[in-house]
């Protein structure tokens, strides 16, 4: 889901993507890599039309949605990447990444949606974002954010204060969670 060209919600796996449709995709990326020699962690971006899938780009960054990703293989792309830099090659495959279950990642804006959701600056007065941690439903929290109550949102940086991920058995759990 989006607003103005910025991501509010992403989800893992994509909703109503048929898993032969996602094989062709994750086969296709895959060959792309090996094909270029790239040699750390990126993204391969395709759009999909009916049960066709044309290239768009590759994001040689960690995207802001790295932590649906990573809820549902379970791997750690920022420690990946870093090791990479550092001069170290991946410990991982291709063929090591697995998904489970879904994962739904909300952006977190500070906007004023009586001004048509415009981004807003002040003092942050009120944020009591969650904790991070597993439930005893077997669902996961995971709060990436980098402010805290009092802090002061100002017009020199992007509005999103927040990305609060959730992780469920499936689609349903996830949400449930989310709620």
């Amino acid at each position: 889901m989006q607003r103005r060209h910025q991501k509010i919600i992403e989800e893992a796996p994509a909703v109503g993507l048929p898993p032969k449709l996602r094989d062709g995709i994750r086969a296709a990326a895959a060959q792309l890599i090996a094909h270029t020699g790239y040699c750390t962690v990126g993204t391969v971006e395709f759009l999909v039309q009916g049960d066709e899938f044309f290239f768009l780009e590759v994001n040689p960054r960690i995207q802001v949605e790295h932590p649906v990703t990573e809820l549902v293989t379970g791997l750690d792309l920022v420690e990946q990447m870093i090791r990479v830099a550092s001069g170290e090659a991946l410990t991982i495959g291709q063929d090591d990444v697995k998904l489970t279950g879904w994962a739904i990642e909300s952006r977190l804006y500070a906007e004023d949606p009586y001004r048509n959701f415009m981004p807003a600056t002040g003092r942050l007065s009120l944020y009591r974002p969650p904790t991070e941690q597993a439930h005893d439903d077997g669902t996961l929290t995971r709060n990436d954010t980098g402010v805290i109550e009092g802090d002061t949102i100002s017009i020199y940086y992007d509005p999103m204060i927040a990305k609060l991920c959730t992780w469920g058995k499936d689609r349903k759990a996830a949400i449930g969670r989310m709620q």
